[in-house]
């Protein structure tokens, strides 16, 4: 299977890129099959003053952006240095010399949105040297084939970002913010643990584990994410939060990606509705989260 993988991500990296956009196409129409019902619900429960054709154009676009993220995981081992520099670009908002990513006094809490391009994420440290020379960790949730997990795993940790995995990586992260560096942690993630938030009008579940990290250590805390600008190709960008507190911390961020998929119909189709955000919010083990 190993060697199926290599051959597939050559072919996707290196041949015209109709070829993976056809790909996409295909994976994305597979995802709308399967994830259809929940998709629908979700978008129809949070948009309910957009027309049904509006919602299904945004519901196919994600989904084909939700095969575009996958295929890039399969895909990013092929691509030459060069042509991964061409594809990222790194906004001012982390380039310039006051931006919060480059203060070297505490540690750095990265707050992370589900966005389809995420994978790209991981070579920002190849990207900006200076911004490399820090220890970068980040939680993931191992996957389930082997020789499947081996691949995403090089491929995500392949310019130096380290993951560790949810189920016992919390002292690492803990760790590497306690001694200034970075930790990345995805927050708008299904978690049957956290708090109870209303997010686009509906009662979900939220964590507070990047809240908790960052008022513990009195670290910058940022949301950082990946805005596509094309396919396999986007830029970079962080945004300050001013809350200090976990509580404020948690509604801030889910606050500040709200605003987010409001903002435009490119946006709103880059998130990942495939995904079921709100299952756990009912919850009677949750708690209301309040400021």
């Amino acid at each position: 299977m190993y060697t199926l993988l290599a051959t597939y991500s050559w072919l996707l990296a290196k041949l015209p890129e109709v070829f993976a956009r056809a790909n996409t196409w295909v994976l994305g129409g597979l995802i709308w099959i399967l994830r259809k019902k929940i998709i629908r619900k979700n978008l129809a429960d949070t948009f309910p003053e957009k027309s049904e054709a509006w919602r299904n154009k945004i519901a196919l676009t994600s989904c084909r952006r939700t095969a575009e993220m996958a295929l890039y995981a399969i895909a990013s081992p092929s691509f030459s240095e060069a042509e991964v520099r061409k594809r990222i670009q790194l906004d001012e908002s982390i380039t310039t010399e006051t931006s919060p990513l480059r203060s070297t006094d505490k540690g750095t809490v990265l707050f992370i949105p589900h966005l389809t391009l995420m994978e790209m994420m991981t070579a920002i440290k190849f990207l900006d040297p200076e911004l490399g020379k820090k220890d970068w960790v980040t939680l993931y949730r191992p996957l389930d084939v082997k020789v499947a997990e081996t691949w995403v795993k090089n491929s995500r940790q392949r310019f130096g970002v380290k993951l560790v995995s949810r189920r016992d990586g919390f002292g690492q992260v803990m760790k590497a913010v306690r001694e200034g560096q970075i930790a990345a942690i995805l927050f708008d993630q299904n978690t049957q643990q956290g708090s109870r938030i209303h997010f686009l009008g509906k009662p979900c579940a939220a964590t507070d584990l990047p809240g908790i990290i960052a008022q513990r250590f009195q670290a910058h805390r940022l949301v950082f994410w990946a805005e596509r600008t094309g396919f396999w190709r986007c830029v970079l960008k962080v945004s300050p939060l001013q809350a200090r507190d976990s509580v404020g911390l948690t509604l801030e961020s889910n606050q500040w990606l709200e605003n987010y998929l409001r903002s435009s119909d490119r946006a709103c189709s880059d998130w990942l509705w495939a995904h079921n955000r709100w299952k756990s919010g009912h919850y009677d083990s949750l708690k209301p989260l309040e400021s």
